[in-house]
Order: structure tokens, then sequence, then C-alpha cells
């Protein structure tokens, strides 16, 4: 029981309730509760107190007096306004805590007792029992769910249910425990993870009747067991280059020639999964498909694998080993002809360097190779075979070979080795084999010393030639019949060529070393290095790099129909820097305490400022300080800081460097944060 009252003012009366729970019902969850509303004497010395009046209470909000009542406490201590019992409903989880509230209006003369309250707390009933546990590890194993139930005479009926696949009964009649196991065949609906999603449900019982509410237990983990992969029947590896495939044994392949084709074979996903992914490796190389093509570009040993992953994760592989054998096309080392035969010259002899790849597979030479050599006389362009070997397999080719004795002696021939075999192109080395050495031979317009002549027009030399004077050529000296280069682009001895003109005037191709020039670039001195590249027709289109003895910096403008446009700076080791202090002005100082006046550059030319500072000269156009030469803006900007309200402080950047006071600016604080420029 709780009791709640309150006097009049005089104290001469009180009103007082009382509230009692006389029990509780766990199948309604609810409480009956009684009450009594007094009017008691406050003191013995009061007399006449008797009257009729006007009195409320109310219990849980329900009203449960409200009336005129008759009261004469002139011979009792206390008179009984109201009572009565009403039935409390509990909360859903049994507990339920009520409010009660009184008042009375003139209690003979004495004055109102205006509302009070008092608060009772009831019976927490026993509700349905909760889920303690459920131990849940795979498909196919025992699940066990543990209840906590309130009452011991409580009972359960369970279900379940995996990725919403519709509740399982389990029956009635469970008392504190369940066992059940998830067939394996629910992996069909777990296809997307390997891990599916277990809900348990309990309603408690008493009786036959239902306590609460179901209680649920969602999302609890089970796997798929570890058994339940996809399935890959096979990898298989054939060779894409048909050159190949008609001579080469199968799953042999060849370096730099062979394309594998590998491919994952019936591959399929288990329970219902599906394969999202499949994965082919060839050494280092992965293709991200059921097939694929791989160069073989590393000879030996190579593991191929197939790897294909399904909806849930899941792998499953295959792996070969397949053998690339080494390769490498023919190459001549070295190749020489030259005359001989008892005097007469008429023979040549060929002696020959070369490697070649064979490529012996099961005790067989797959890749036999021809070499011919064959003669054309000078200018004539008809090849013809004066030695044709086939079937070769040598790997290494060292010897000397007898091309015949039917070379004319006054001719000179062309001689051509080809080497080929069955994997690559032929390769070729021709060289000339004059006609025989003789001291001096004249004729026909023509003349030579050291052999016949061969060119109409020609006087020809087939020794070497040294000359003790000065060779002045009129038409320009050739080279396999082809002019040689006479422009100068430096001096005779390699060095830069002097330039101290106008920069804009230079359009000639060449590397100089430019002193007291002009139109050199902004911010340099007249004195650098300068390379000039023209275009191949015209000196008025035309690159001119400059890089000044003063920086670590290149520049570059180009000259487009005789049009210089402005120099471009390209690098420099200066571009990018640390925070410098700057060195204020005008009365302007440093403010340490939240940050010196800094600059900075970064790479690609941002200048940044930073700092506060204050007590300077704040009329417009004094100068905060000055930016150094590579910080500052090609024009005029205007930017803005805080000033001591915080509200905006204008400020003007020019070319000079000088960052100067614009508009609104005051002496007690100036913040120039986040201030950014690019130059």
């Amino acid at each position: 029981m709780v009791r709640i009252e309150k006097f009049t003012s005089s104290g001469y009366a009180k009103l007082a309730m009382e509230v009692t729970e006389t029990g509780y019902s766990i199948e309604n969850n609810d409480s009956p509760v009684k009450y009594n509303l007094w009017l008691e004497r406050g003191s013995t010395w009061v007399y006449d107190l008797n009257n009729e009046t006007w009195a409320e209470a109310t219990i849980n909000g329900q009203t449960v007096v409200n009336k005129y009542v008759s009261f004469d406490l002139r011979n009792t201590n206390r008179v009984l306004l109201g009572s009565g019992t009403i039935t409390i409903p509990h909360n859903d989880d049994g507990s339920k805590t009520i409010t009660f509230w009184a008042r009375i209006l003139n209690v003979a003369d004495q004055g109102d007792i205006n509302w009070f309250s008092g608060t009772l707390e009831l019976t927490n009933i026993p509700r349905a029992s909760a889920i303690g546990s459920v131990t849940a590890t795979e498909l196919g194993q025992p699940v066990t769910i543990t209840i906590n139930k309130k009452v011991d005479e409580f009972r359960h009926q369970v279900w379940w249910q995996v990725n919403d696949s519709g509740w399982i009964d389990l029956g009635t009649g469970h008392d504190t425990s369940v066992q059940l196991t998830v067939p394996i065949d629910y992996a069909a609906r777990i296809t997307n993870s390997d891990t599916g999603l277990l809900d348990v449900c309990v309603r408690t019982f008493r009786g036959n009747d239902q306590i609460g509410n179901d209680v649920y237990q969602r999302g609890i983990g089970i796997k798929v067991p570890a058994s339940i992969v996809p399935t890959l029947e096979d990898v298989t590896i054939t060779e894409r280059t048909a050159q190949l495939a008609e001579f080469i044994p199968v799953g042999n392949f060849v370096k730099d020639k062979s394309v594998m084709r590998v491919e994952a074979s019936n591959a399929a996903g288990s329970h219902g999964s599906t394969i999202v992914s499949t994965e082919l490796t060839v050494d280092n190389l992965v293709v991200r498909a059921a097939t694929g093509d791989f160069p073989a570009n590393k000879a030996g040993n190579l593991e191929v694998t197939a790897k294909v992953t399904d909806s849930r994760g899941r792998t499953a592989t295959k792996s070969k080993t397949i053998k690339v054998w080494d390769y490498y096309a023919p190459k001549i080392i070295g190749f020489l002809a030259n005359r001989t035969g008892n005097g007469t010259n008429k023979t040549i002899i060929a002696t020959i360097v070369a490697n070649v790849s064979p490529l012996v597979i099961d005790g067989i030479n797959r890749n036999p190779y021809t070499l011919k050599i064959q003669y054309s006389a000078k200018k004539s362009n008809r090849w013809i075979d004066a030695v044709n070997l086939t079937n070769e397999s040598t790997e290494r080719i060292n010897r000397q070979i007898d091309c015949g004795a039917f070379y004319d002696i006054s001719k000179a021939y062309n001689v051509r080795l080809v080497i080929q075999d069955k994997l690559s192109d032929l390769v070729d080395s021709v060289l000339l084999v004059r006609s025989s050495r003789v001291l001096w031979a004249w004729g026909d317009n023509r003349a030579a010393v050291g052999g016949f002549p061969e060119l109409e027009g020609h006087f020809e030399s087939f020794l070497p030639v040294s000359f003790h004077s000065s060779l002045n050529v009129e038409d320009g000296l050739m080279s396999r019949g082809k002019p040689i280069q006479e422009f100068a682009m430096t001096s005779r001895d390699g060095k830069s060529l002097k330039y101290n003109g106008d920069l804009n005037n230079l359009k000639t191709a060449g590397g100089y070393h430019a002193y007291g020039v002009q139109h050199n670039p902004v911010g340099t001195n007249n004195y650098g290095y300068v390379n000039v590249t023209t275009h191949s027709a015209d000196n008025n289109f035309c690159v001119q790099i400059y890089i000044p003895f003063n920086q670590d910096s290149i520049y570059m403008r180009r000259c487009e129909s005789g049009s210089w446009r402005n120099w471009a700076i390209l690098s420099t080791s200066e571009l990018e820097t640390s925070w410098k202090t700057a060195n204020l002005t005008e009365g302007w100082k440093h403010n340490s305490a939240y940050g010196n006046v800094q600059y900075s550059k970064t790479s690609d030319g941002m200048v940044f400022i930073r700092g506060t500072c204050n007590g300077g000269n704040t009329n417009a156009e004094s100068v905060i300080f000055n930016l150094p030469e590579g910080y500052r803006p090609r024009v005029g900007i205007f930017k803005t800081g805080l000033n001591n309200s915080y509200g905006l402080a204008i400020l003007a950047i020019y070319p000079s460097g000088n960052v100067v006071v614009k508009g609104n600016v005051d002496s007690k604080w100036l913040n120039l944060d986040n201030i950014t420029f690019k130059i």
C-alpha cells in the first residue's frame, strides 16, 4: 500500500489517499488495485469541521472519485470520501507503475487542498519466456535452442526458418531446450554467401493459454559445409598458332612463337550456387575469363591453373604443367666471302658464323633450317643459288663453304647468305666481292687502282687512300651514294657557338652560348645556353630552349610564321620550396602567437601565403611585405584576408611583388591564411 496526504494551509484538516495492489493475473497481464480517499483531522483542538464540498481522485489517468461529499469531523478523526477497486493493465513486459492524484475544495472555510500525487510500482507479472541461446554451426549439424522461462510451469512452441524459407513448426510442450537439424539441402537457399541466416520463434504457454507475445531471434549465422564447393572438370591447353600445330607435338609449346589457348572446362556451382568468375593463370600472367590466350614468353616447365569462384565465394581449381621450349630466330654473326683459286681468283670461299635454334622433341629435330649462298652480278638483282643446304640441324654454324669457281675476275659480285628455319622469316647478309685485284686498269671512260673499274665516268680506288694535303670537293662529300651533312651546328672542336644579339633573330639550328642577348626570359639575366631546332623547310618555324647561367631552370618558346610566342618555364629545381618568412615593412610585425607571415610555392607554380601580423600602416597602398622573383604574379591581383572583426580585409599583390593594403584592414590583427595564386 502507498498512502499520500496533504494538509490545508491552517493544518486543521488533511486529505489522504491509500492505494493497494490486491493481486495480479498472469494470463491477463493485469492487477486489481484498491483505493480509499479520507478526510482526516489535522488537530485535536479543532471543532465545527463539518460541511459539504467537492472531491476528486484519479488512478493511472482513470477518474475514481468525482463528486460532492459531506463530512463531519467534530466527533471523529476521519471520514471516508470514496473507495473501490479498479483493474490496471500492465505493460507487455509485465511491468507497471501507476500515478494517482487527489484534491478537495474549501474544507469548512479552511481553504482548498489542491492536486497532489503519489506513485505505486505494481508486481512485475511474469511474461513470455526469452530465448537464451542458439548454437548453430553449419547445415546438417545439430542446433540447440535454450529457453529462459519465467515460471516453471510454462511450456513452449518453437519454429525455425533459414533465409525466409518459411517457418518449420517443431511442435508444442517444449521445456527449456529444443534441438533441430537444418538439412544440407537448404544450401540451395544460401547461394550468394557461405553463411545463411537462421531465424527462431518461441511462443510461451501456461496450459492452453498463450503468455505474452511470440519471441524472435533472427539472423543467426549458419554455414554451408566446407565440402560444398563448385566443380571444375578440367583445364585444357591447346596451340593457337596454326603453323606450330602442324609439326610440334601436342602439349609442347615454343617460346615467343606459341599462343596457348587455356580453357576451364565444364565448371558448375553446387546446391544452387552459380559460377561468378573464372581466373586462368600461366606463370605470372592472369586472364579473368573462362577462355584466354597466353603468349609463350618464357621457356621451361610452366604451371597452368584454372580457378572458378561461385556465388558463395567458394573455389575449385585444376592445374597442369606444360613444356615451353626455348627458341631464338636464326642470327648471322659473321659472313665473309673472298676470291681464291691458284692465281685465277675465279673461286669464292664463304666463311660463315651463325646461330640457329633446333627443337629436338622426342629425339627428333622439329625445326631444321635451310642455308643458301647466292650470287648476283653487281647491279643485276637476279640471285642465283651457288650453295643450297636443306634439313640442317646444327645449332652453331662455323664453317667455310666453297661457292664455286665460275666468277669472272673482271666483275664484281654481290654474294648473299640466306638462313631460314620453319618458325621465322629468313635472315640474310649481303656483301660485295670485288673484281680481282690488279694494280691499275682503265678503259671505256673509266679507270681504277687496285681492281677493275666498275662505274662508267668514275675514277675508283679499291685500296685505302691517304691524302697528305687538304681535300677540296666542290660538289659535296658523299658516302654510299648519299650526301654527308656539312652544316656546322657547333664549332669544329664540338663547343657551342657564340651569340650576343637579339634572340628574336636567332633561328638557325645549333647549340649556342649567349651573352648580352635581348628578349631572354623575364626574370633571367642575359647570359645562358640556347638550343635552336628548326622546321624541315622554313626557319620561320622553330623552337628555342634557354637555360640561364644563374638559375636551375629551363625555358622554351616557339616561333610560328615568324612570330615568337611567350617564354614558358619547363622545369626548375626551385619550384618546390619550403615555407619562407616574409620581411614585413611599414610597421607591420609578425604575430607569432598565430604564426609568422610566410610564403611557399609548389612544383606547378602555385604560391601560398599564410600567417598573421599586426601594428602596421593601414592606409591604402601601404606595403605589408614584398614577394621575391619567382613568387610574383604576372598581373596585379586582389585577395582577401581577415581583419580583427573577422571581416574581409582587401589586399592587392602586384607584379613587383608588393603585397599592399586596399581596404577594410586594421592594425590590431590581419590574417593571411589560404591566400593562393598561380604564377
